[in-house]
């Protein structure tokens, strides 16, 4: 199967020309059994939100190491989430400037409660600290500049980087997002929903080139339930990929990954 039917067969499904179970994956979702599937058999995408969680996270050796030199199922980034960590990943990590500001804010209330005559000093601290943000808020702590490299440096090794053409989704993406259709009614713009085909995509091209696999399993950290709602997948999301792949889809938080990893022989 080429490209172009790649994307008119995911294309039908995303706008609804072929039929989704989203009765039975809703069924599913109000009764989840759990999975019977291994994890070598599981396709594992990962979500933007994991990057530097994943580095700073107390079992990021042991997952990086199954990830990259264990795991045979097809491990796949989508390319949106790479736009979407740069442009994020102010929120996610502090950096040394906030990290300062914070620990001022604390001298601040103390210093209040001991004597009202150091304010001329504070005010000047607080100068000084705007100063310092404007001019060096990018700098991140070493070691989470340290523990993120060396994840991304794995990941060039190992994961399928896939992007979707964007036109020819464009209209699908506006058209979901008005009728609240996940993934990304929640959020502006539809960074989620490229994800969502980003991944989509890449899986498909992964299943046509012969590399099967039982589950897939998207590793994210986003809770609104335009994704999942209590650890469970939004059902619309399983039937698409019930409809497309034939297998089901889970979200796993980096501690169920760790755990299934713990598991896995």
């Amino acid at each position: 199967m080429n490209q172009e039917e790649l994307q008119k067969r995911l294309i039908g499904v995303l706008d609804r020309q072929v039929i989704c179970d989203s009765l039975n994956a809703l069924a599913s979702a109000m009764k989840p059994e759990v999975s019977t599937s291994s994890l070598e058999d599981t396709a594992i995408g990962l979500d933007a939100s994991v990057f530097l969680r994943l580095a700073g996270h107390s079992k990021h050796i042991d997952i990086v190491d199954y990830l990259v030199s264990r795991h045979t199922a097809p491990l796949i980034l989508p390319g949106q989430a790479i736009q979407e960590f740069w442009n994020n990943q102010l929120q996610v990590v502090d950096t040394v400037a906030a990290s300062l500001r914070k620990h001022f804010e604390a001298f601040k209330a103390a210093l209040g409660k001991v004597a009202k005559d150091f304010g001329s000093y504070v005010e000047q601290i607080d100068i000084l600290l705007e100063q310092f943000s404007s001019e060096h808020g990018h700098i991140y702590d070493e070691g989470t500049v340290r523990t993120t490299l060396s994840l991304l440096e794995a990941l060039t090794k190992r994961a399928s980087v896939v992007y979707a053409p964007r036109a020819p989704f464009q209209e699908i993406g506006a058209l979901r997002k008005r009728t609240r259709t996940p993934p990304g009614f929640r959020d502006d713009g539809d960074g989620d929903f490229f994800i969502w085909v980003d991944l989509l995509t890449g899986l498909l091209e992964a299943q046509a080139g012969g590399n099967q696999y039982q589950r897939v399993a998207l590793v994210s950290l986003d809770k609104k339930v335009d994704w999942s709602r209590a650890g469970i997948a939004h059902p619309i999301l399983v039937a698409e990929v019930r409809t497309l792949l034939n297998v089901p889809f889970e979200i796993w938080t980096i501690d169920r990954l760790a755990a299934e990893i713990a598991k896995a022989p």
